[in-house]
């Protein structure tokens, strides 16, 4: 039983660490639920939404793993939606998933290039795309100059800075570095 215990808590802390990094983006809706296309994201319209945070209702994939798909419970019912049919959703503490190849991508920062966190407990994973409704790829190098081949300005400062540093957070102007380097 403690041995159980433990290993929930260790993978607790190498989440929570990532679960709860900072983010920046435009909510076109602040409440909880699915958005079952790209359109009904920039619309605002949510498929069975309910207020952030309300007591009694969580929006999460099912189950424990990434790619499961998410269910919404509530009081009375449980509704689960399947990955192929819906575009993301908000979970019930307001933190913005998109759903692409049947993965959840949580959205860190949607300033300039969209940065993305592999929705999972177990391994911290980034990605990025041009836009919300463009694929998703890892973070690399090679990705980011095969996707923005038409942007010299911009991989030459990705090329002159060492990967480290993309990810650190800018409180001030709420963005990560990698998005100041596209923004500036």
């Amino acid at each position: 039983m403690k041995v159980r215990y433990l290993i929930i808590l260790i993978l607790f802390a190498g989440f929570s660490t990532t679960l709860f990094a900072q983010r920046s983006i435009e909510m076109p809706n602040d409440s909880s639920g699915f958005y079952l296309t790209y359109n009904d994201y920039v619309n605002g319209k949510i498929t069975n939404g309910f207020p952030n945070y309300k007591k009694g209702y969580t929006l999460w994939p099912k189950g424990f793993f990434i790619n499961k798909d998410p269910e919404l419970k509530t009081p009375d019912t449980s509704i689960v939606h399947k990955r192929a049919d819906i575009w993301g959703y908000t979970d019930h503490r307001g933190q913005f998933i998109r759903i692409f190849k049947e993965k959840h991508y949580k959205v860190l920062c949607d300033k300039g290039i969209i940065i993305y966190i592999i929705y999972s407990p177990t391994r911290t994973s980034y990605h990025f795309s041009k836009t919300l409704n463009d694929p998703i790829y890892h973070l690399t190098r090679k990705n980011l100059t095969n996707n923005y081949a038409d942007n010299s300005e911009f991989l030459k400062k990705i090329y002159s800075t060492k990967k480290n540093t993309w990810l650190i957070w800018d409180d001030k102007k709420e963005r990560y570095f990698l998005n100041k380097l596209f923004l500036e």
